[in-house]
């Protein structure tokens, strides 16, 4: 009897125990089932992630499409601490003691080729900028900080090597310095650029190659101040004659023709003729220079206006991550035409001048001293010293005028 009670509690108690033990598997099955589920569901997002992704970069590559862009940001110092603020006769980099979300540059691109179907031939790009450059990137000082830099469409005509033929807005054929700072020597740019060339140009414009040594562009344009719309019934021509007689020698010659808005709102003619020489020295030393004249009839109440300047450079590498960038540079605004015409806090405080009123003429000298680093091959950092002088009291030391102005600017910019 004993026995029995002691084999019925044993047995219930077993019984317990495999209930017991039989729930714990049943939740842990559901708690598992659970898991397993929404790690499936994990999946699948990650999956599905990833086919679009994929989706996406094949249509992409499928079309020829190329996206890329830059981010720019700097913090200039003026050592005249100028009670403005600004940076006298400076065109990116206007703000003194101050930092500035210089540029955020977008590319769309498809590039046309010479060869293939009619579809390869076609192309276009789309060059949208953000932030304070895009003020003036367009050939005005507005206070938009939104930019189409440039929005064309191209197309590779079969005539011999292939003619290239685009319509839009472009940048400019005349000069060495370009809109966008990483592409260029030194962060701040020459008064060669900045005063007395145009920035990007609206109009149609055909490149053909003779060789691999001499190749043309041409362009009817709008006007030279890059502005979409033309002001007067008559259209601008630029040219661009390209010449690399050998490896280490290059050779540009530019010009400009057309009419422009001259006194009482007449037309009269406008005129610019300069050339570049580039010198790839060492592998890793290159010498440029780059020189033009430039004249437009009935532009001043006292008559023509003429603008002229040489800007010389030194570029060296030590190694791939640090360089050196010098600028020497001479600038002659002989009618006082160009100089000193934007205002304090418009536009990016974009070519002032002390009190706001243009000289009757000047003539410009500047040095820049430009040391480059890049961490990795996508990211650029400069250090960089300039110092201005004018033959006139155009720039400004505390609150009075000054005949020169000292800067060091610190850029860095990321490129995608």
């Amino acid at each position: 009897m004993h026995e029995t009670s002691f084999s019925h509690s044993i047995l219930k108690n077993n019984k317990a125990l495999v209930f017991i033990v039989f729930t714990l598997l049943i939740f842990l099955g559901m708690t598992t089932l659970s898991v397993a589920e929404d790690s499936t569901s994990d999946i699948l997002k990650r999956l599905e992630i990833i086919e679009q992704s994929a989706g996406e970069q094949s249509l992409a590559k499928k079309l020829g499409l190329s996206f890329y862009g830059y981010v720019a940001a700097s913090y200039t110092h003026n050592f005249n601490n100028p009670n403005s603020q600004t940076n006298a006769l400076r065109i990116f980099d206007g703000d003194a003691n101050s930092f500035r979300p210089n540029m955020a540059q977008i590319v769309v691109e498809k590039v046309g080729k010479a060869d293939g179907t009619m579809e390869d031939r076609a192309g276009f790009r789309i060059k949208l900028d953000f932030g304070e450059d895009a003020k003036f990137t367009g050939g005005n000082t507005g206070a938009d900080e939104v930019d189409f830099q440039e929005a064309y469409a191209q197309y590779i005509a079969p005539v011999g090597s292939g003619l290239d033929l685009r319509l839009g807005r472009m940048n400019t054929l005349i000069g060495y310095e370009v809109i966008e700072s990483p592409f260029n020597p030194n962060f701040s740019r020459s008064w060669l650029f900045g005063l007395g060339e145009p920035f990007t140009t609206t109009g149609v414009r055909g490149t053909y190659a003779f060789s691999d040594s001499v190749t043309l562009s041409v362009g009817g344009i709008n006007s030279f101040t890059g502005a979409q719309a033309d002001f007067n019934r008559s259209k601008s021509v630029e040219a661009l004659l390209g010449l690399t007689p050998t490896d280490w020698l290059g050779v540009s010659i530019f010009g400009f023709w057309g009419p422009e808005g001259g006194v009482g709102a007449k037309e009269s003619d406008r005129v610019l003729v300069g050339a570049i020489i580039d010198i790839q020295a060492t592998e890793k030393t290159e010498f440029v220079v780059e020189a033009y004249y430039a004249n437009q009839a009935n532009a001043t109440p006292g008559g023509n206006a003429r603008w002229n300047g040489v800007a010389g450079y030194v570029i060296h590498d030590f190694t791939d991550q640090w360089g050196v960038r010098l600028r020497g540079e001479i600038f002659e605004d002989a009618a006082g035409f160009l100089g000193c015409g934007g205002a304090v806090g418009a536009a990016g405080n974009a070519n002032t001048c002390f009190g706001g009123v243009a000289p009757a003429s000047q003539t410009l000298w500047e040095g820049t001293f430009t040391l480059q680093y890049k961490p990795v091959p996508s990211l650029l950092t400069r250090l960089e010293f300039r110092y201005d002088k004018s033959n006139r009291n155009t720039f400004q030391f505390g609150n009075r005028s000054a005949n020169h102005q000292e800067t060091l600017a610190a850029e860095v910019a990321y490129l995608f």
